[in-house]
């Protein structure tokens, strides 16, 4: 028989248990409210940061895209933007905004010259000289390539053009490049004023324009409105450009290469003449090997002529060359051989001035280059080298080894293409040096 059990003291542990499930529930509440508060406060910071973080990059991408990322200067996008700000201010304060554009002559050939790096190189240099050579407040952009565009505000025409008339003469007196390329560059500007030459943005780019492209084809360094003819200004205020307009430039451009520049190229060659007897001989051979490889693979009258003129001067470079170099009767050494492999640069760099000469820049600049990579001076491979270079290089390399030389005898027409011909495909154009056989053999030059 078991023992009464007390009720009381029965309640009193279930009045405990009750008590302490409570507690346990209500600390159980307030910790999970406290760590609730505390997550809710965090995440609620993070999502403050992150907003303020998406905030910054928007700002900073918006940023990067009113900067040109090579040159560090403003971008198109921006240097327009704040011509619509500064107009619109100097419509409402009477005030005078002129706008300058310049732009590298023959960039491209630079580039081709001596590579891209170099280029961009240039590049980095000039808009760093027009940040230096303008105000503080004046802003500098690149609007293309080779294009910077200056916007001066405050500024009336008789002040712009003394900038840009400031920015030729410096510019006479400074190179760009590396140290071991020094090089001088050619500008032609434009000049226009608000609101003496237009009222609006549109208007004043447009003028801008057709001024740079009178500066390109005049000569004429520096253009303003005022030099435009009358017909054009009344034209430009309604229409700027018309296909009528593009089709008498090309025309215009097809057809400047006149009596002055054929003189120029006959003084080259007299140039080259002078210095070395075997270098005039041989340019006169080349000249004919070239025009009827060229013939013989049915190329037109144009690219004929560029053969013409590329055989004719590509060894202009060679009036850089010391005499002792060229005309030593033993081997040369590596460095003197580093110092004629200079001549096809040479070369060029004369000819980067004139405008109606570009088309021959890329023959002369590279008939040492072989298809297998290994020429000079940029060791370009096949594909990369132009046709009418692989061309002179051929007619070059057989003239080269058919004549007497002060080091070796000449070898005989059959040698010459025998040695040639092992060299299909390495340093010479296969389909070339087979149509080229055939040229020779037929005694068609």
């Amino acid at each position: 028989m078991y023992p009464a059990v007390d009720t009381t003291v029965i309640e009193s542990i279930n009045n405990t248990v009750r008590n302490i499930s409570l507690a346990r529930l209500t600390s159980t509440i307030v910790f999970s409210y406290i760590i609730f508060a505390v997550l809710s406060s965090y995440l609620i910071r993070k999502l403050f940061c992150l907003r303020k973080e998406l905030s910054e990059v928007k700002k900073k991408l918006k940023e990067h895209s009113f900067i040109d990322s090579l040159t560090a200067v403003y971008s198109h996008r921006y240097f327009i933007k704040r011509i619509k700000e500064s107009i619109s201010y100097a419509q409402r304060k009477n005030m005078y905004v002129s706008l300058l554009k310049l732009d590298i002559e023959l960039f491209k050939n630079i580039n081709t010259i001596y590579g891209t790096i170099f280029g961009n190189k240039v590049l980095k240099e000039f808009a760093d000289f027009l940040k230096n050579v303008t105000r503080s407040f004046d802003i500098v952009a690149r609007l293309g390539d080779d294009e910077f565009g200056v916007l001066l505000n405050f500024t009336n025409k008789k002040e712009a053009l003394a900038l840009a008339n400031r920015i030729q003469e410096k510019l006479c007196n400074k190179s760009f490049g590396t140290k071991d390329n020094q090089i001088n560059i050619y500008v032609n500007s434009a000049v226009v004023t608000f609101p003496s030459d237009g009222f609006s943005t549109v208007d004043l780019l447009s003028l801008l324009d057709r001024c740079l492209d009178k500066s390109k084809e005049s000569g004429k360094r520096i253009v303003t409105f005022d030099d435009l003819a009358e017909r054009d200004k009344d034209r430009l205020k309604i229409a700027i450009y018309t296909p009528h307009y593009f089709k008498k430039r090309t025309h215009t451009l097809n057809n400047t290469l006149d009596k002055t520049i054929i003189e120029s190229i006959i003084a080259f060659a007299h140039a080259i003449k002078a210095k070395d007897l075997y270098t005039a001989e041989h340019t006169a051979r080349t000249v004919r090997i070239s025009l009827s490889l060229g013939r013989k693979i049915n190329l037109d009258a144009h690219r004929l002529e560029v053969i013409r003129y590329a055989a004719l001067l590509h060894d202009l470079g060679k009036v850089g060359i010391p005499e002792r170099i060229l005309l030593k009767p033993a081997k040369l050494t590596p460095e003197e051989f580093e110092e004629i492999k200079r001549h096809p640069v040479i070369g060029v760099e004369i000819l980067r001035p004139l405008h109606e000469l570009t088309e021959i820049i890329p023959p002369i600049l590279y008939h040492h280059e072989r298809v297998d990579g290994k020429g000079y001076p940029h060791g370009l491979i096949d594909g990369n080298i132009p046709l009418e270079a692989k061309i002179v290089a051929i007619a070059d390399t057989f003239q080269a080894l058919i004549s007497d030389r002060v080091y070796r005898k000449a070898y005989s027409v059959d040698d010459a293409i025998d040695i040639m011909d092992k060299e299909a495909g390495m340093h010479f154009d296969k389909h070339l040096i087979k149509i080229f056989k055939e040229v020779v053999f037929s005694r068609d030059y």
